[in-house]
């Protein structure tokens, strides 16, 4: 059966805001509980070794992970008894995803409030204040809460407070969370300066890397005085940096566009680590264009604009810059050939890159091997954007609405609610028989049917180093 349209999701509805949300309006985030669903609801699939798939068949303990172990086809995740995910959403309509991927780590943003983590929590990637190093379930992550007075308490109910958790990015073994107050909040390793949560980037002190250097409940990000006056927007963590998109300012007479800004090993760069928050010096934009959303990947990072811009930086060995030949630039540079594809979101995988088009015409670029890039036989690497081949297909089933990025496999969203799936085929990480070892062709991933009927139509999806977490809903 082929899946239904989902009124009212419309190409770039629920990718990125409209491309003068963030200039004009307030972002402050608000939750909007998604329906209660059955279980299988939240499908995952792929390699479950660190206990990163949730599921309490895992052979997984606190002190063992089980190498090779993995779910070949979706399998429901649940969370706790009387739990549901929930999505926030700002002013403009712009949803957050409310189920998280790290290279080999979940998390949950749960209606309640709360944020669930699991997986591998070396370095204390979780935020659950443990010595376990492996947690096969999902589990509340504690959090810390600054009240009115500028007094830090720890507390696991973050129903009771304004700052619960809006949206959430992992990094190689850290994580960086925004809260619904527009502040920034992070957790893990730290000994790239990664997290942002100790010392001064200009402090002598600080300077190098700290090995065991980690954080092991979400702090807030230090953010210097003369770059803390606007809230942050949007997060993004690679893999040992992190990055936030301050939201524009509400006051007609400071026009300034929003910031970007990082911290820890600067990308693309052989400069000294930033241990806290440093603008990003981007060229200069057209007038009234705003950045409006970022994407990272394990050493490189993107940036879309207002007027469908991107931009990239950071490690560019296999072309996942997008600029047209191999290299590594520590500052923003245009990708060309996307100049006029009116592109509406870009999503960054472990060292390949994408870009979705208002058409719903999806381009990736960067490492082909595995073929990840969705180029059907070719395994080359991309130095520039390129389409990706739904060869075979109807039309309709070529909108490609979202895309999430792994380490070598791919996800493609389509406006019909049907993820397809390319890459390395083992570990289950594409949800789908595959023969052989890899295959650039997208092909659908079947869901098990609802027990009361219909089909699963695909909301979001998000990838991991070598799993995947969607969520899905009924429809007849």
């Amino acid at each position: 059966m082929e899946p239904r349209a989902v009124p009212p999701f419309r190409l770039g509805s629920t990718l990125t805001p409209p491309h003068d949300s963030l200039s004009r309006r307030s972002s402050s985030f608000r939750f909007v509980a998604l329906p209660d669903l059955p279980l299988s609801s939240r499908p995952q699939w792929g390699c479950g070794e660190d206990g990163q798939l949730g599921l309490p068949s895992a052979p997984v303990t606190a002190k063992s992970a089980s190498p090779d172990w993995h779910v070949p086809t979706p399998t429901a995740l649940r969370l706790p008894a009387g739990e549901s995910v929930a999505a926030a959403t700002d002013e403009t309509g712009r949803r957050e995803k409310p189920l998280v991927a790290g290279s080999r780590n979940s998390a949950a943003l749960a209606r309640s409030g709360a944020l669930y983590t699991w997986g591998w929590n070396s370095h204390d990637t979780l935020g659950l204040d443990t010595d376990e190093e492996w947690i096969p379930e999902p589990r509340k992550a504690a959090t810390t809460i600054r009240r009115c007075d500028e007094t830090e308490t720890e507390t696991n109910n973050a129903q009771e407070s304004d700052s619960a958790f809006a949206s959430v990015s992992f990094g190689g073994w850290h994580a960086v969370a925004l809260d619904r107050d527009g502040r920034a909040w992070a957790w893990g390793g730290n000994e790239y300066g990664q997290g942002g949560v100790r010392g001064d980037a200009r402090d002598e002190r600080h300077a190098g890397v700290h090995v065991s250097e980690h954080v092991s409940v979400p702090a807030p990000v230090a953010f210097a005085a003369e770059l803390a006056a606007r809230p942050i927007a949007r997060v993004a963590c690679g893999g040992m940096n992190s990055f936030a998109l301050e939201r524009d300012s509400f006051d007609e007479k400071d026009d300034a566009p929003p910031r970007v800004f990082e911290w820890g090993a600067r990308a693309g760069s052989e400069r000294a680590h930033a241990r806290a928050p440093v603008a990003v010096p981007f060229p200069r934009l057209f007038p009234s264009e705003r950045v409006t959303a970022l994407a990272a990947g394990s050493f490189h990072v993107l940036a879309l604009t207002s007027a469908s811009r991107v931009f990239a930086w950071g490690k560019g060995d296999y072309g996942q810059l997008g600029l047209g030949r191999p290299g590594n630039w520590d500052a923003p540079r245009a990708v060309p050939s996307l100049g006029d594809k009116d592109v509406v979101s870009v999503h960054a995988g472990g060292w390949h890159s994408c870009a979705l088009a208002r058409s719903g015409v999806c381009f990736t670029w960067g490492r082909g091997e595995y073929g990840r890039l969705g180029m059907a036989g070719d395994q080359a690497d991309k130095q520039a954007p390129a389409r990706v081949a739904f060869e075979g297909d109807e039309r309709e089933e070529k909108i490609v609405v979202d895309a999430a990025l792994g380490g070598s496999h791919t996800c493609f969203l389509d406006a019909r609610g049907a993820v397809w799936t390319v890459g390395r085929n083992n570990h289950g990480r594409l949800g789908r028989v595959v023969h052989g070892k890899w295959t650039g062709d997208p092909g659908r991933v079947v869901f098990p049917p609802p027990r009361g009927g219909g089909e699963w139509v695909c909301e979001s999806v998000v990838a991991g180093g070598r799993h995947t977490l969607a969520v899905a809903r009924a429809a007849p």
